[in-house]
């Protein structure tokens, strides 16, 4: 058949045949590990954004704007009430609890700290913080005046299970608050920033502070992550259909960390994709040329035998698609047992404003593959193309000439 033709000419000239096989197969393999690489990093910051946001918030457009003076983005029990009875209509929706967040200052002795205060229902099964306690306990319904404080927080004020800080605050109306909290635990997380600036209290007892019995936001837990994006298009429509003024934002929306690494993680994706595509399709060609000029009697008998030039054309193009196939197949294998042997390494590394080495990893998949396989095809296809042409058209008179 027509495409067995140009396997037998691969084999024919098999060192040529091999050094582009090994060109491509290389270009190939190392973006699959980059690719690799880069993915594995973005599946465990996404996995640490869903753990500190729940995969979706719902509150005023007043709070996600900032556009709110003092308090007014509060919802009230029945608000909140309804809100949650939408979110569950869903049917990706797991479960929902409501939060309430406050700066505050958290002081002991003469050390001082800003912090971020997260008012939630004890032992909710969405978002507790619970199984994140290294030291201690987590939150239970009959607490009050407790708090978990992450490891960061702990070693700024020299805390421990046990110790009492003060936290002080302004309320809805404006005055000033401060409490003295009992410490019941230490919880460790993957950000320094969250350790160091996130307080956890009962729901009841933040409103009590900010005298105030309202909510900020409802965090709302899905099937999966990837339900996410379609969950909160439907949330957001049924919310206005009830003629609700609120506003479903992803964990991604709500993770600045996130969009930028993964901005970055694309950027430097695709810049060393540029460069290795660029890089293969330059060598692949000079490679490509001077094999059809070494043919250039061969093409002129195959034309003197009839052949027509768009014949040539194809006879020549489809051997450099046997390459691109073969090529980027030998180098996603490559890929992936390169990625085997780095997982298998173990390597930990500590990410800026991290407080605990992370393992890294390459993630091995089909869709990771996917990309690095067509790249290398496509290149390896794009510079056989001109030699391809030139080929088709050399004149069998001038193929034949004898020197």
């Amino acid at each position: 058949m027509w495409w067995m033709l140009p396997l037998r000419s691969l084999w024919r000239s098999r060192r040529r045949t091999l050094l582009s096989l090994a060109i491509i197969a290389l270009g190939t393999a190392l973006s699959f590990f980059v690719l690799a690489f880069l993915e594995s990093s973005r599946e465990q910051i996404r996995a640490s954004a869903v753990d500190e946001y729940s995969n979706l918030q719902i509150a005023s457009d007043l709070l996600w704007n900032d556009d709110a003076e003092s308090y007014e983005y509060l919802l009230a029990p029945d608000q909140a009430s309804a809100v949650q009875s939408i979110a569950g209509a869903d049917p990706a929706y797991v479960g929902s609890t409501p939060q309430l967040q406050f700066p505050g200052l958290a002081a002991s002795g003469e050390r001082t700290q800003p912090v971020r205060v997260t008012a939630l229902v004890p032992e909710n099964t969405i978002l507790n913080y619970s199984d994140l306690v290294v030291d201690g306990r987590g939150l239970v319904e009959s607490d009050v005046a407790a708090v978990l404080i992450g490891r960061s927080l702990a070693d700024r004020l020299s805390l421990a299970v046990g110790s009492v800080l003060t936290l002080t605050l302004t309320t809805v109306e404006g005055a000033y608050n401060a409490s003295p909290i009992q410490v019941v635990g230490i919880y460790a997380f993957a950000s320094e920033q969250v350790e160091l600036q996130s307080v956890i209290m009962p729901l009841a007892f933040g409103q009590i502070l900010l005298n105030t019995q309202g909510i900020d936001r409802i965090a709302v837990s899905l099937d999966t992550i990837d339900d996410t994006d379609s969950a909160r298009a439907r949330i957001s429509q049924a919310l206005a259909g009830a003629g609700l003024a609120y506003t479903a934002r992803t964990w991604e929306e709500l993770s600045p960390i996130y969009q930028q690494l993964s901005s970055y993680f694309n950027l430097l994706f695709g810049v060393l994709t540029l460069a290795v595509s660029v890089l293969v399709f330059f060598i692949i060609l000079q490679v490509l040329t001077l094999a059809f000029l070494e043919r250039t009697r061969e093409i002129g008998t195959l034309r003197a035998l009839g052949t027509s030039q768009g014949e040539v054309f194809r006879l020549f193009l489809t051997e450099s698609a046997w390459l691109a196939l073969i090529g980027s197949g030998i180098g996603i294998a490559t890929g992936v047992a390169l990625s085997l042997g780095f997982n298998a390494l173990r390597i930990e590394w500590l990410p800026p404003g991290t407080v605990e080495p992370s393992v890294l990893r390459a993630q091995i998949g089909a869709s990771i593959a996917a990309i690095p396989f067509a790249l290398g095809v496509a290149a390896t296809l794009a510079s056989s193309v001109f030699p391809s042409i030139q080929a088709a058209r050399l004149r069998i008179v001038d193929a034949l000439r004898i020197d």
